[in-house]
């Protein structure tokens, strides 16, 4: 039970000698009955709030919607101000976490390794459609030697790849 339960009832919230009588969900109006007999409903959605005879509801005047729509602006505008900090967090955060981890792996901006041949060799340019027998062809060796060559180590030749180096004989 809450720490105010005791003054949840009707008599510590109510005017003395009111009565709520009602509710109606449709309006979500309550409804009271004074002591007297008079009937009186509640604002909309307003359980204990200002008390009117029923169907005598006051209405806003223009002035007074127009200034309940700039208090409903103001406080809209200070709940965004609030969460910018939170959402500039969020965003550094993904930003970072993208530099950092997201480009590892799309292949879009991959240097070429560095490939240092033996003394005699040199590195040629891989460029697109060569294969490793036509290179090989190219410089007098064969598939075997080409690949043999220091600097050449792990060289798959399903993958060659353009711009990639590859070391053959000056």
């Amino acid at each position: 039970m809450g720490r105010w339960a005791d003054r949840d009832s009707d008599e510590e919230r109510l005017p003395e000698g009111f009565q709520r009588i009602g509710y109606d969900a449709d309006t979500q109006t309550y409804t009271f009955r004074a002591p007297d007999g008079t009937i009186y409903e509640s604002a909309e959605g307003n359980r204990y709030g200002e008390l009117y005879p029923q169907d005598q509801r006051p209405f806003l005047s223009q002035p007074e919607v127009e200034a309940h729509n700039a208090q409903l602006k103001k406080s809209n505008r200070e709940s965004v101000k609030m969460m910018l900090p939170f959402a500039l967090l969020v965003i550094v955060f993904l930003l970072a976490m993208f530099r950092f981890l997201g480009g590892a792996g799309s292949g879009a901006d991959d240097k070429p390794p560095q490939i240092t041949c033996a003394e005699g060799a040199r590195v040629v340019e891989i460029e697109k459609g060569d294969t490793c027998w036509a290179i090989a062809e190219a410089h007098g060796l064969g598939v075997e030697q080409l690949l043999g060559m220091e600097g050449n180590d792990g060289l798959d030749c399903d993958g060659l790849r353009p711009g990639h180096g590859i070391c053959v004989p000056a």
